[in-house]
């Protein structure tokens, strides 16, 4: 199907970290609808990671396993308290950029009263709009130039209501809160909206698995995890991989992109291919032949350093068990982290084409 239709779908997926369960209807229906007959299993794990396995050719001895992952939880907040005057508290769900927040817009996840009170779901019945609180520039007090960024207990959502007592019957501490979704299409085949990190790679996979030329004749055990909680503990994809013990794992996440203010030693540029990072992280003579492969079959990447570390899922997936060799290959993404973080359709293309590249091969790719 078209990489920006289901981009489109895969952006209104809500899945703040430890609150991924609400993803779950939605990822089904993404499934069933665009993918039957691609996977030959698919659950959801105890954490609720979901599992998307398409299994090799019969005939294939000493049948490897390849993990590939991308996470499918997203930044938010949570409820901490609430206060006269329909205005909430809260706290980070994952790393926030707080310049933006002030007169951002987000829905709050509400609860029926007659059901259980902590299950939350994607239903436009159980969410109300909020707005963040912005202090107009009139009435600021001067801050030194170092000491101007909002600190996010100065932060309150102000969701309309007038009365606390009003807001308390749907909202408790612990209710999970979003951007608002807002797909925007834009010139020169970008895209933008919340929660594309790392939604969009997620898609990437589902997309090269059902590009496959010869399914039935795939030479690895191909394990897709559209893993949990990796905004904030990295938790979902370590007990997947010790679960699956693969031969190595692709990690896909969204990179840096070469913006204005940015490092470029540290970032992709849009529009320009994949990004492979060579890191303590990930294994140097696998990421080569992935590099290899790419080159190979003529398809862009961008090479970057990151020496130290990726802040991806391949430091987990990497110390799990005896230890799994990891390439991270990225999308480039601007605007990291916010309620419009944009991406480059042509990048994400290129991404499907390798994954897929590597998904046919893997059986090889690390021989």
């Amino acid at each position: 199907m078209e990489i920006k239709k289901l981009l489109e779908k895969f952006s209104h997926i809500v899945s703040p970290s430890g609150y991924e369960y609400m993803a779950e209807p939605d990822i089904t229906k993404i499934i069933n609808d665009d993918f039957k007959g691609v996977f030959d299993e698919v659950y959801f794990d105890k954490f609720g990671s979901c599992h998307l396995i398409k299994k090799a050719a019969p005939e294939i001895e000493n049948q490897k396993k390849i993990m590939f992952d991308a996470h499918i939880d997203q930044i938010g907040l949570i409820v901490s308290e609430i206060l006269d005057g329909g205005f909430l508290r809260v706290n980070s769900l994952g790393g926030l950029d707080l310049n933006i927040l002030p007169a951002s817009e987000f829905f709050v996840y509400t609860y029926d009263e007659n059901n259980e009170p902590f299950i939350f779901a994607n239903n436009p019945e159980r969410k109300i709009p909020a707005i963040a609180v912005s202090v107009p520039p009139h009435l600021k007090k001067t801050y030194d130039s170092s000491n101007n960024l909002p600190k996010l207990e100065d932060i309150y959502l102000d969701t309309g209501y007038d009365s606390k007592e009003e807001l308390e019957k749907i909202i408790k501490i612990g209710s999970p809160v979003t951007f608002k979704q807002n797909f925007t299409n834009l010139e020169n085949n970008l895209v933008s909206c919340a929660g594309m990190d790392d939604k969009l790679c997620a898609a990437v996979l589902m997309l090269a698995a059902k590009s496959i030329k010869n399914p039935d004749m795939i030479n690895a055990e191909i394990h897709i995890v559209l893993s949990v909680s990796e905004e904030t503990k990295q938790f979902g994809a370590a007990t997947a991989a010790f679960e699956i013990q693969p031969d190595f794992a692709i990690v896909l996440d969204v990179g840096l992109s070469r913006d204005p203010g940015v490092d470029a030693s540290e970032a992709f540029e849009i529009s320009k291919g994949a990004g492979i990072s060579y890191s303590a992280e990930t294994n140097i003579k696998l990421t080569k032949n992935i590099i290899t492969l790419a080159k190979d079959k003529k398809i862009p990447v961008q090479i970057i350093a990151e020496p130290t570390g990726t802040g991806t899922n391949a430091e987990s997936i990497q110390i799990t068990g005896e230890g799994i060799p990891c390439v991270l290959i990225s999308v480039p993404l601007k605007n990291m982290h916010t309620f419009n973080e944009i991406c480059s359709i042509k990048d994400i293309g290129a991404t499907v084409e390798l994954v897929r590249e590597i998904m046919e091969n893997g059986g090889t790719v690390n021989d």
